[in-house]
């Protein structure tokens, strides 16, 4: 008879991350003290990035397929969107 190794249950901290964990297919895990001053200038909020606001408030609309599809046709022949469109219509209501 074949003796298996005996594999631990994950173990989760609070924030989600697994705590018992001491290699990643045999091969050992870095020392993370060993990294504690490294900072990443990767991703995360920078000033004057995302979209500029318009003051624009979002809408959703339900409409027949005969209408969306007079409005898609107008905003690509006028080459504008549809909320342009739209806003144009419903102003002079």
């Amino acid at each position: 008879m074949k003796k298996t190794k005996h594999i631990e249950p994950p173990v989760f901290d609070a924030r989600g991350y697994q705590t018992n964990i001491a290699d990643i297919n045999g091969e050992p895990l870095p020392d993370p003290a060993a990294h504690a001053g490294w900072r990443s200038f990767h991703g995360g909020a920078r000033e004057g990035a995302g979209r500029k606001p318009t003051g624009n408030v979002s809408v959703m609309l339900r409409l027949p397929p005969e209408v969306a599809a007079r409005l898609r046709a107008a905003a690509n022949h006028e080459g504008v969107s549809m909320s342009a469109i739209a806003a144009r219509e419903l102003a002079s209501v």
